[in-house]
């Protein structure tokens, strides 16, 4: 691939491209590179390097995963993370719940840290084997949390923003059998905006 609007948006055959045409010049969005399903630090780096090269956007939404495709390899993640904030860049690094992996990745500079609440793909919220780790990251926090992974319904996000994440990812859930996804994001933002209070919000991204 040799030109940034080819890319894929993951959805259908949309492309940066025909997003972008589609939303216009005055669209208030800001896109992001979303480097998927790497399995080692280096081929995470070099896919955020080369894409970053092609459409010039640097903000990178991170991950490194284990063989499962499911689940974050914390300690590739963190190596990724450190070479991609080197570069000057903006980085969303994916965890699985561990307030050391947590740590880690703020004192490298990044702006954002995405907490898995369970395996992605799994919709089942916040597992409760990770609840004490999630707690503990959310209890000293000091750059925004978005709770990424496992989210399977409105309850879910509503949770997430009771214990204090500050966004949340849906993804997975929004393609099971049921309605149309955009009817299903639909109804899962009208919930958490009638449930937020002046006090607590959680945007739904």
């Amino acid at each position: 691939m040799t030109r940034g609007e080819d890319l894929p948006v993951g959805y259908a055959d949309a492309t940066l491209g025909s997003v972008a045409e589609g939303l216009g010049p005055f669209a208030d969005i800001t896109p992001v590179l979303n480097i998927n399903h790497p399995v080692t630090a280096q081929e995470a780096v070099t896919r955020a390097r080369r894409a970053v090269e092609l459409t010039g956007v640097r903000i990178i939404k991170l991950e490194v995963l284990d063989g499962s495709l499911t689940t974050s390899a914390n300690a590739a993640v963190v190596e990724a993370a450190r070479e991609l904030v080197k570069d000057g860049l903006e980085v969303w690094p994916l965890i699985s719940a561990d307030a050391d992996a947590y740590r880690a990745c703020v004192e490298l500079g990044v702006t954002m840290v995405r907490v898995m609440g369970s395996p992605i793909g799994a919709r089942r919220g916040i597992d409760d084997r990770v609840r004490p780790a999630v707690r503990a990251i959310l209890d000293s926090h000091d750059v925004p949390l978005m709770l990424d992974g496992g989210i399977g319904s409105v309850g879910d996000l509503l949770e997430a923003a009771d214990l204090g994440f500050d966004s949340a990812l849906v993804n997975s859930c929004l393609f099971a059998d049921g309605p149309d996804p955009v009817a299903a994001l639909a109804e899962m933002r009208a919930a958490v905006d009638a449930h937020a209070s002046s006090a607590s919000t959680l945007p739904v991204r």
